[in-house]
């Protein structure tokens, strides 16, 4: 099964899912990217970058399902558009490459290129509780800091544990909530860059409970 839900666009990338507003549909030819697989049904997973439009090829060559082993932490555009299988709209699932400073970590760690798209962990940003204006301000400047520096999802929560060992000073509970995630997701192989975990914690910082 596919989970999707209602999502709008932002100029240039996918916002935030908003179920009381349809999504807005490509002018021209959907922009798919592969970033996933789903093993049961043998199919690959594809996403618009530009609406949010899931979709699906369910005939995958051998060749074809091979190449979308690595797809989870390289996704990568796919030109064939009459084979995809469009299946409603959904939260972001990968992004565009946002520009700006990077990280090393393709080479130290020996991750795969990026081809231009990031994943985007699934619900990494959903908060079920609302968060203080105080919460959001801190959000806010740390979002402002890290699109500034090479600290990506592998760095950032160390970089941020350090800070608190050295100076007694502690991030409050929902910088620590979405650090935990973004560290998670990067443990199990969903690395993003500086720019994108930027964005991660600022669409956290603006989300409703839900």
């Amino acid at each position: 099964m596919i989970d999707v839900q209602v999502s709008k666009r932002s100029h240039h990338e996918i916002g935030m899912a908003n179920p009381d507003k349809m999504p807005i549909r490509c002018v021209h030819n959907h922009e798919w990217v592969v970033f996933s697989t789903a093993l049961k049904e043998g199919w690959l997973m594809l996403q618009c970058v530009e609406c949010g439009a899931m979709g699906t090829i369910d005939d995958p060559s051998t060749e074809e399902w091979s190449a979308a082993f690595l797809a989870p932490s390289r996704p990568y555009r796919w030109h064939d558009l009459a084979r995809v299988n469009e299946r409603n709209h959904a939260a972001p699932r990968v992004i565009r490459t946002i520009d700006g400073p990077g990280c090393d970590c393709h080479s130290r760690r020996s991750l795969p290129e990026s081809t231009g798209y990031e994943r985007v962990p699934d619900g990494i940003w959903i908060t079920p509780v609302g968060l203080s204006g105080a919460e959001k301000a801190e959000l806010g400047e740390l979002a402002e800091f890290v699109a500034r520096t090479d600290l990506c999802s592998h760095f950032l929560p160390i970089f941020v544990r350090s800070c608190e060992a050295r100076t007694g000073l502690c991030h409050s509970d929902a910088t620590h909530t979405i650090l935990d995630r973004i560290e998670r997701w990067d443990a199990k192989g969903l690395h993003c860059s500086p720019q994108v975990v930027a964005r991660i914690i600022r669409e956290f910082a603006a989300q409703e409970p839900g």
